[in-house]
């Protein structure tokens, strides 16, 4: 094994997506609840079901426990992978921004518009790092040399990061046009969007299995 450093940190990256994709099919199924059980009073106010309020309280926090742990698991391959290849430094960089923008969002919870602003960079955040983690598997792919890693590690790139552009731009539309929470079109925007997140997950995840693999041997 040429680089342990590089195939442990990329073998618990990819555990973090698969859980994040568990998360992004959580959040998509709340989404559905929380639109079929909620009524819109006036232009602000959503009002939910009485006999909906727990198994959507149940559903957050299951999706929030498994993103945290997704984030830990990540943080942690991205420290131990970027001892291997400059990239997954840069993917480590990013991904601290992305800690500041989720710490604004938090601190400032109160101001609605900041947080969605915040959400928007932090997508762009999460598109960065996996662009220089997946460039990060390229590189070693040719040093090993693996040529049908690489290539789907570069085709994967590009797939991924459309997807994510797509995401960012619908979530962009959403701020710029200030789409109020809980109307058809935020609730349509909001799913195509989460949609897109797992298409994207998906992407990736075949990607790091690939390169997982490769740097197993």
């Amino acid at each position: 094994m040429r680089f342990p450093n590089a195939f442990s940190g990329v073998k618990k990256i990819w555990l973090a997506e698969l859980l994040m994709l568990l998360a992004a099919v959580i959040g998509i199924i709340l989404i559905v609840v929380v639109a079929t059980n909620s009524t819109l009073v006036g232009e602000q106010d959503i009002i939910i079901n009485e006999s909906a309020k727990t198994p959507i309280s149940i559903l957050g926090i299951f999706s929030a426990v498994i993103a945290l742990v997704a984030f830990v698991l990540n943080l942690i391959g991205l420290i131990i992978a970027r001892k291997d290849d400059g990239a997954f430094k840069i993917a480590l960089l990013v991904t601290v921004l992305g800690i500041i923008a989720s710490a604004i969002s938090a601190i400032w919870s109160n101001n609605a518009g900041l947080v969605k602003w915040m959400d928007t960079a932090l997508t762009i955040f999460s598109m960065l790092a996996s662009y220089y983690v997946l460039t990060g598997i390229a590189n070693l792919a040719e040093q090993i040399p693996d040529a049908a890693t690489k290539a789907l590690a570069l085709k994967s790139r590009t797939l991924v990061e459309g997807t994510f552009c797509a995401t960012a731009i619908f979530k962009l539309i959403i701020n710029i046009f200030k789409i109020q929470d809980g109307s058809t079109i935020y609730i349509i925007l909001s799913v195509v969007a989460l949609l897109l997140e797992l298409v994207s997950y998906i992407l990736y995840l075949r990607a790091l299995s690939k390169g997982k693999k490769m740097l197993a041997k």
